[in-house]
């Protein structure tokens, strides 16, 4: 039988996975999440320059994506269009959002209520 071990992260007993006897961490989803987080940071200290493309740095590489995504775009229209009928209150609620912090730092919304007070 496993014996109960205590999570590296929670500190909660558990019981590790009988295929895993190694198992340090539960498996809560807050737990899981952390360990995938640790993992991915390690990976990428590891691995420093795979997202450094040299490519990114070139103008007719950057112009080529652009491209590429505007063809996209114009490809699929309807999925944009259905998309953002579907998503319409979140992407209102964002962008009033994003224009409160907006107008916020740039300082308009004093002017505005300055106005009209």
């Amino acid at each position: 039988m496993s014996e109960e071990k205590k999570c590296r992260l929670c500190g909660k007993p558990f019981l590790a996975n009988k295929y895993r006897p190694n198992q340090t961490i539960c498996s809560s989803l807050e737990c899981q999440y952390q360990r995938q987080l640790e993992n991915m940071k390690q990976w990428r200290d590891r691995n420093p320059q795979y997202f450094k493309y040299k490519e990114s740095q070139d103008s007719s590489w950057k112009e080529t994506c652009r491209q590429r995504s505007l063809e996209w775009r114009k490809r699929h229209m309807d999925y944009l269009k259905l998309y953002r009928e579907e998503h319409r209150e979140r992407h209102r609620n964002y962008m009033r959002d994003y224009m409160r912090q907006y107008r916020k730092q740039k300082g308009i919304g004093e002017i505005k209520e300055g106005k009209t007070a």
